[in-house]
């Protein structure tokens, strides 16, 4: 099916700075494919199971972490619930529920020497390697709007805004980013 770019309007590539240097850059991920999955508390050795089993990893990820294969990956999200993208899966409801969360976000790809002092501008979080290694994930806020964090490895980080807000974060951003020097990457 096909989905507009909450962010079409204000979409703009190119480079942008009142500075000379750019340290950042910014995409919007488009097509996304979120599925939640939430499981009931007595099936949660038989989730990790089926999980390792079905996507073929060695191990699922602990609570705030991140597992990527074959261009996906599955975030706990919270003690009972993961975040598969990019990859479907059937599971039975007698272990767990699946939502599709596809429409309900709009991914940002934000990458560069200056990611961490970016983000630090709105996020609350000590975002230093030693705190928040690669494959990382944090719920947290911008602007009093819940958004979801992953840290996909040194300076790359994706941000999971809810689609009604994406366009007002995305100008938020961009605000912010000016003073870094950033380029808009085609989708």
């Amino acid at each position: 099916m096909l989905r507009h770019s909450a962010l079409e309007t204000f979409y703009k590539v190119g480079k942008y700075s009142t500075n000379k240097k750019q340290s950042l850059t910014l995409k919007e991920i488009t097509n996304l494919e979120i599925m939640q999955i939430a499981c009931w508390p007595e099936k949660l050795d038989e989730i990790n199971d089926l999980l390792i089993k079905k996507l073929k990893i060695n191990n699922t990820p602990k609570f705030n972490k991140g597992v990527l294969f074959e261009n996906s990956s599955i975030w706990r999200m919270e003690p009972l619930k993961w975040w598969l993208c990019n990859k479907e899966i059937e599971i039975s409801e007698d272990i767990a529920t699946t939502l599709d969360m596809s429409h309900a976000f709009t991914g940002i790809e934000i990458r560069g020497d200056s990611s961490i002092l970016f983000l630090n501008r709105h996020l609350p979080i000590d975002l230093r390697n030693k705190n928040f290694p690669d494959l990382t994930s944090a719920s947290t806020a911008i602007h009093h709007v819940s958004i979801k964090l992953f840290k996909i490895s040194l300076n790359n980080y994706c941000l999971y805004i809810p689609r009604g807000f994406a366009l007002s974060i995305w100008e938020i951003l961009l605000e912010t980013a000016d003073q870094f020097g950033y380029e808009v990457l085609d989708r």
